[in-house]
């Protein structure tokens, strides 16, 4: 068939919405690049189709974003990972800019994989990050995802958890069997909650055989998939557990600048005059993003609920008080309960 024809039934089937004869299309058309020798553009072709075509063909009624079936918790019969796609870029977070220099270069690493291959090296695939709550943690893997093209597989760690003895390792075992055939961004979220250090004296055998069993499916994981672990308790991991990373990031709370332009970010949506966000945003410091984030969303509320278009100065004054009240009482409840839990102890 002439290459004319190809395209022509590559972009009809697509059109039609008619998934079998698209993907069928689109291999005959990476065969004939093989055929003409361009062996990395076939292979990076491939690898897109394999990456973004789900590999059980369901009818062409369904839709493009759907992926095999997720594995499930034995006991609870609830899924052990949630698949999501993202169309996010470096203006939807606010990063330190050393971050984001490393995460750009991740990126640029694996888009050019092949050429690192040719090296007799590995792209970077493995990455821990850590850091205070709220702080753009989650975020950030949605936005390394949409940059890659790759869905997000997201891992909540402690769901993970059985009530069932050993049934923890094999749930562990079903979510890398899973990615194993496919290419994806996993963020293994709430790491602490089963990478704990071994030698813990408040630990027990159990989860030093989970910790065994998570750095095995860590080293023999799939080198096509980019693995995020995140956590806000990085003194509880386990020290073998760190070289099993190829980046660690730490994402620290935001200084002056970068609350600054979290500001600007957040209130893009609306308008505003005469606001010295400099100001707020210096009097913000020890806040998260996940904070000024708030603060900003509970002003732009007050505005519309006004029936009116511009946030004032008063609007952020008001929101950062009710903020700072809310974390006033956040900080004592904490206070009590660890007083609480001392009693207990004693």
């Amino acid at each position: 068939m002439a290459r004319g024809d190809i395209i022509r039934k590559l972009f009809r089937s697509f059109s039609q919405e008619n998934r079998e004869e698209f993907y069928a299309v689109a291999k005959q058309l990476i065969q004939e690049e093989k055929d003409k020798h361009h062996i990395l553009l076939a292979q990076d072709l491939e690898r897109i189709l394999q990456s973004n075509y789900p590999r059980k063909l369901v009818s062409n009624t369904s839709p493009w974003n759907v992926y095999p079936e997720v594995p499930k918790d034995k006991d609870t019969g609830l899924p052990l990972i949630v698949i999501s796609r993202y169309e996010l870029g470096w203006e939807n977070v606010v990063l330190y800019p050393e971050n984001q220099e490393i995460l750009e270069r991740i990126i640029q690493e694996n888009r050019k994989r092949e050429i690192i291959y040719s090296h007799g090296l590995k792209p970077s695939s493995k990455l821990l990050f850590c850091g205070p709550p709220g702080c753009g943690k989650t975020l950030t893997a949605k936005v390394l995802s949409s940059m890659l093209n790759l869905p997000l597989v997201y891992v909540s760690l402690p769901a993970v958890f059985s009530s069932y003895l050993g049934e923890t390792g094999v749930n562990l075992k079903k979510i890398f069997d899973y990615v194993h055939n496919g290419e994806w961004v996993v963020l293994l979220d709430e790491f602490d909650a089963i990478a704990k250090d071994r030698n813990s004296p408040n630990e027990h055998g159990e989860i030093q055989r989970l910790v065994n069993s998570l750095l095995q499916l860590i080293d023999q994981s799939n080198e096509q998939s980019i693995f995020i672990a995140a956590t806000n308790h990085q003194s509880l991991l386990d020290p073998a557990i760190w070289r099993r990373f190829d980046e660690v990031l730490f994402f620290d709370k935001p200084n002056s600048e970068l609350r600054y332009l979290l500001l600007k970010k957040n209130l893009s949506s609306i308008q505003y005059k005469d606001i010295d966000l400099e100001k707020f945003a210096a009097s913000l410091k020890g806040c998260a993003g996940a904070d000024i984030e708030r603060i900003c969303a509970n002003a732009i509320k007050s505005v519309i609920l006004r029936s009116e278009r511009y946030l004032t100065e008063k609007d952020m004054e008001i929101a950062v008080s009710h903020y700072l009240e809310r974390k006033g009482i956040v900080e004592k409840s904490i206070k009590f309960m660890e007083l609480d839990m001392k009693g207990e102890n004693e």
